[in-house]
């Protein structure tokens, strides 16, 4: 039941209710009437006065009033077993927060870093540097292409093509299914005969497309006034190319339905004499098709490169000429990037868990004082319960006697032991002092630290800047 208790008090640790809902509470003390009923006082006094016990000349506690207080004795044992169990588990938490280990590696911060990049940097030693003429070739093919655009940014586009060519592959497969099943009327060979017809169908809708939003439709986006007016008034060609083509599929299927001998040039004259005039549902089902698809296939192509257009090209360009020239050198820079990286992200992860460990010990370490004076309030009320319930029995003992009560009787009960909490807390509290002017200057002491990372990050990877604009360009991926 102790245990309990401490358990329930470690989750209410920061609760804000009172009262019973604090984090501790000790052994509730029954009513005094209530302890007189139990231990029928009225009744054992009256039966002793009657027999004028206890003697007069008794100067100990008589069986009664010893009953009494092993009762109340036992519920202060109580008190203060749980007391020091609670005590000792909230010493133990603190002990075992790790806040000091979390001290220590900040403490070694700089030293570890300091060591890991010297390391790093005997590795540099054995590199051969050198402007490699196709590196630098790259390179300022790249930077002359984003000065004469004016681009202020890096090529925005996916580090692989392979979800990009499944997708439009994906709707080129499905459209010549449907084509397929819609054309299958119009040859005499089937549904086997409508792919056929189909796959010539969604090459010039679904790879049109794709390839006209890929390599197209960036103009659009262009930094030249007359480029850009091209590249937008290649939407409204597209659009008039995918209407030609499926206008065309869809009045082909529906007059080929009606006369299978139709020639090429007659499905030409009616669509220009009459290219609303759909009467299938199919065939309107086949236009429609048809036009979803190949917007589909031109949004694919879009996103599939840097919406600039050739941007993408001259980055990726310039990055697979250094990945091919030094290999060695970005894996270097890279690992040393990552390390510089990972070493920051852990200093303000241990500052956090600094923080918030120093917020809980310190809340831990009030308890004791609260509890302290919630022991005392405790001992003070089983002392009175205790005199209150032996003064009862004492009183109607007199009344019951024929002779003259012992003489303890005339001094008040006073309960010889009360028992104290008996924990030591004083290396938890040098702790926490300890630690207190490094929790107030967490900010500062944080931003030396990560100035510090950085410094050495620069001394291991200076050299190897060596490389033509690689470390500004290559490194901000």
């Amino acid at each position: 039941m102790v245990f309990q208790n401490i358990w329930s008090g470690f989750k209410n640790l920061f609760s804000t209710e009172v009262e019973l809902q604090e984090p501790f509470t000790f052994p509730k003390l029954e009513k005094l009437n209530e302890v007189i009923k139990k231990f029928k006082i009225d009744e054992e006094a009256k039966k002793d006065g009657e027999k004028n016990l206890p003697r007069s000349d008794r100067k100990n506690l008589s069986a009664a009033e010893e009953k009494i207080k092993g009762h109340y004795y036992s519920i202060m044992q109580n008190s203060k077993k749980f007391g020091t169990e609670y005590s000792n588990n909230v010493k133990q938490n603190i002990d075992n927060s790790g806040i000091m280990t979390v001290d220590a590696k900040i403490d070694n911060y700089k030293k570890d870093s300091t060591n890991w990049f010297n390391e790093k940097k005997k590795e540099s030693k054995n590199f051969k540097y050198f402007d490699n003429e196709k590196i630098k070739d790259a390179t300022n093919r790249y930077n002359e292409f984003r000065k004469k655009h004016s681009l202020n940014r890096r090529a925005n586009f996916p580090p692989s093509l392979v979800y990009y060519y499944a997708t439009i592959s994906a709707l080129f497969l499905a459209e010549c299914l449907i084509n397929g099943l819609f054309l299958k009327e119009v040859t005499r060979s089937g549904i086997m005969g409508g792919i056929g017809i189909a796959v010539i169908i969604s090459f010039f809708n679904v790879w049109i497309g794709f390839l006209y939003g890929r390599f197209v439709l960036p103009f659009k986006n262009h930094f030249n006034g007359t480029v850009k007016f091209f590249g937008f008034l290649s939407l409204l060609i597209i659009l008039i190319w995918f209407l030609c083509v499926n206008f065309f599929v869809a009045h082909y299927r529906d007059l080929v339905v009606v006369n299978n001998e139709i020639e090429f040039i007659e499905v030409i004259q009616f669509i220009l004499a009459s290219p609303l005039e759909i009467k299938d549902f199919i065939s309107f089902a086949l236009l429609v098709v048809g036009i979803v698809f190949g917007v589909s296939a031109v949004g694919s192509g879009y996103k599939s490169d840097d919406p600039y257009p050739g941007f993408g090209a001259a980055e990726r360009f310039k990055d697979n000429t250094m990945k091919r020239y030094a290999d060695t050198h970005y894996k270097y820079l890279m690992e040393c990037k990552d390390h510089k990286d990972h070493l920051i992200r852990e200093i303000r992860e241990l500052y956090k868990q600094m923080r918030i460990k120093y917020k809980s010990i310190n809340q831990m370490i009030d308890l004791f004082t609260t509890l302290g004076e919630k022991y005392e309030i405790q001992i003070k009320r089983i002392n009175s319960e205790c005199k209150q319930a032996i003064m009862h029995y004492r009183n109607e003992n007199e009344r019951a006697r024929t002779d003259k009560p012992p003489k303890y009787f005339e001094k008040p009960f006073i309960f010889e032991e009360t028992g104290r909490l008996n924990v030591d807390i004083n290396d938890q509290t040098k702790m926490v002092l300890k630690l207190k002017n490094k929790v107030s200057s967490i900010e500062k002491d944080q931003k030396e630290i990560v100035k510090h990372i950085e410094s050495k990050y620069e001394d291991a990877t200076k050299k190897v800047q060596d490389l033509v604009d690689f470390h500004s360009e290559e490194l901000e991926r």
